[in-house]
């Protein structure tokens, strides 16, 4: 190799290396986290929480993310929430110190893995929002370096971007006294509760049971394979429609 040659294949490797410094997010120290779980049907997959270091508009952004693995197989899913440094202090707390401490939440929310696609359903009255993916990566490393340039795609802040997060709106289909319970329709005062019963796959579709906020009310929600309504009826409980 002459030295001309050697000299650009120098300048080459280090151009490359600059430019993965620039697009791998830093880690914010003590915020990582990964435990082992399995899903209801047996499925094991490893629950990571952290917190990566990235640029926004010209200041520095604390982006927690929670995602879900598959070793072998890869199917990977995650959810992002950006924070100032003021409002990361709080959610750092959140974040389990050690990995004996398990993948514990405080949050409901239902977690399924259907043919090659994670669907993770959370519920709150009416509002139905499903974080979703059929993204797969042979490796974590793989995983983490597409989150890391990808993050905004999964935001539950969602904006243009955002592309693997769907948000499902129940109120003109049941009406929203279907979410208000009669002992507070005429009080002001705020109230929240989880109305999703179960959810299973049928087909390519998604089948979401709700409830009410009395113990009667009941209803089946079909979603199709890309989280839109196609199917909504009420029933009281104990029976199916």
């Amino acid at each position: 190799m002459g030295r001309q040659t050697f000299l650009i294949a120098v300048l080459l490797t280090m151009t490359i290396s600059l430019h993965g410094q620039a697009t791998t997010p830093g880690l914010l120290p003590g915020s990582d986290h990964t435990c082992k779980a399995v899903l209801d049907d047996g499925t094991s997959y490893e629950k990571w929480d952290r917190v990566l270091l990235e640029e926004w508009e010209g200041q520095r952004l604390y982006v927690r993310v929670r995602a879900y693995y598959r070793p072998g197989s890869g199917e990977m899913l995650w959810r992002s929430t950006g924070y100032s440094k003021a409002g990361c202090q709080g959610t750092l707390k959140e974040i389990p110190k050690r990995a004996d401490t398990g993948c514990g939440e405080n949050d409901r929310h239902i977690l399924l893995l259907r043919d090659g696609e994670w669907a993770d359903f959370w519920a709150e009255r009416g509002r139905i929002v499903v974080f979703h993916s059929n993204l797969k990566f042979a490796t974590r490393e793989k995983a983490w370096a597409h989150i890391g340039q990808h993050w905004r795609e999964a935001s539950d802040d969602p904006g243009s971007s955002t592309k693997w997060m769907s948000e499902v709106l129940l109120y003109d289909q049941l009406g929203r006294e279907f979410f208000r319970p009669k002992s507070l329709q005429w009080d002001a005062r705020p109230y929240k509760y989880d109305s999703l019963l179960g959810v299973k796959k049928m087909g390519t579709n998604w089948v979401m049971e709700m409830k009410g906020a009395d113990a009667a009310n009941r209803a089946t929600v079909v979603l199709d394979g890309n989280f839109k309504v196609v199917k909504v009826a009420k029933h009281s409980e104990g029976e199916r429609p």
